[in-house]
């Protein structure tokens, strides 16, 4: 069908609505169209303006992404090599399927920022990040191709950032946190005269965007050095993450701390020990079943393999539990992995019980723990080096408000 054809049955459905699909009760339509997949949604907005506006419709947007965080998350996948500057997706709609495919997605602003990494996701939107350059920060629906970029924020010459994307389900309110630590010029000069002591990154300054808004705001300072290789995670309208090791209340140990979105105050999050030094940094923190969780890989010595601590009543210490016990595990490597370790990153648990793994190399695996039984995902498409997050696809848009 060309162009002029296409146009002249558009014009024809918006002239006799009764012909179309949008005479249908807007109820039965909103119905229907909440159930398809994200990849079949968006090409909607092509076929004519009534839906097109049919997709922008917050009624809809809020049905179809109540529909889809019951099911399977999509992975995203962030290419590792040779440019970080590359996305793919993985619907798990056919989980196991071997027709499944991984599909490259198109962001829209990577002539701006040659590599990235991602921050984290919420509700359908990623928050992109420059390799390099902290301030360069963008939200996006990576499928919908809809995005905002914040503005330039305070940065300082010397730094160490750790950042944070999340959603209140009371304020409805998307925000995106900046944690900076930045270094004591004096002490920076006087560490260059004494090798053996690190800069004391002794002044911190936390900035929060709202995506409603237009400005950094600054909420003040944070007493946690937090750790930058622990991205954090996103529970109960709070983000989360790992302190470094050093001296807290009295102690030197590793902390939970969390950052409520609506409140904007940090907080200890009570955890027990889980049998490791606090000193080592195999471990991190995740999501299982909507419950916060700890993963620790464990030394040879204890015969390798994964550890997942589950808090099964959030900010009760007493309800952490060692939930699952992932046996040794070495994935079969390729011509750019065969040299590093197989640390494994807990992604997701999957509907039907599996928990979704990645190890360190480009490597998604699931894992039975009813029948301790790994599957290695090998997926038409799948780059050879890559990080991982679990997704929501749906048609969160950053322009329309979420619903009350």
């Amino acid at each position: 069908m060309d162009k002029q054809t296409k146009k002249q049955k558009c014009q024809s459905e918006q002239a006799h609505p009764r012909y179309g699909f949008i005479c249908l009760p807007q109820e039965i339509v909103l119905d229907i169209v909440s159930r398809l997949p994200i990849t079949s949604l968006v090409q909607f907005k092509f076929a004519c303006k009534s839906f097109y506006n049919l997709l922008h419709d917050s009624e809809l947007v809020n049905l179809h992404l109540s529909r889809v965080v019951k099911n399977d998350p999509s992975i995203i996948f962030h290419a590792d090599y040779p440019l970080r500057n590359q996305l793919y997706f993985l619907e798990f709609s056919d989980h196991g399927s071997e027709e499944e495919v991984v599909r490259k997605i198109s962001t829209p602003f990577a002539n701006s920022v040659p590599e990235f990494k991602v921050v984290g996701s919420c509700h359908g939107l990623l928050c992109i990040c420059h390799s390099l350059f902290s301030n360069e920060l963008y939200v996006c629906n990576p499928f919908t191709r809809n995005y905002k970029e914040m503005p330039k924020s305070v940065e300082f010459e010397v730094q160490k950032v750790v950042l944070g994307f999340g959603f209140h389900p009371i304020t409805k309110e998307y925000k995106v946190i900046k944690i900076i630590n930045y270094v004591n010029m004096y002490n920076l000069v006087s560490w260059r005269y004494r090798r053996y002591r690190p800069p004391y990154f002794g002044k911190s300054d936390v900035q929060v965007f709202s995506l409603g808004s237009n400005r950094w705001r600054s909420v003040g300072e944070v007493v946690y050095r937090f750790d930058p290789s622990s991205q954090g995670v996103m529970l109960n309208g709070k983000m989360h993450w790992l302190t470094q090791f050093g001296k807290y209340n009295g102690r030197r140990d590793r902390l939970i701390v969390s950052f409520d979105l609506a409140e904007e105050v940090f907080a200890e999050v009570p955890k027990i020990d889980y049998g490791v030094n606090p000193r080592n940094k195999k471990f991190h923190l995740a999501v299982v079943g909507d419950c916060l969780a700890v993963a620790l890989t464990l030394p040879h010595q204890r015969g390798g393999g994964i550890e997942i601590w589950v808090m099964k009543e959030y900010n009760v210490k007493e309800s952490w539990m060692k939930e699952y016990i992932i046996g040794a595990y070495t994935p079969t490597p390729n011509s750019v992995t065969q040299h590093l370790q197989p640390l494994a990153k807990v992604l997701c648990l999957l509907k039907n019980g599996e928990i979704l793994l990645e190890y360190k190399g480009g490597n998604l695996v699931s894992y039975d723990p009813k029948n301790g039984i790994f599957r290695s995902l090998k997926l038409q498409g799948m780059p050879n080096l890559f990080q991982t997050c679990a997704h929501t696809g749906c048609l969160n848009w950053i322009d329309i408000p979420p619903a009350n």
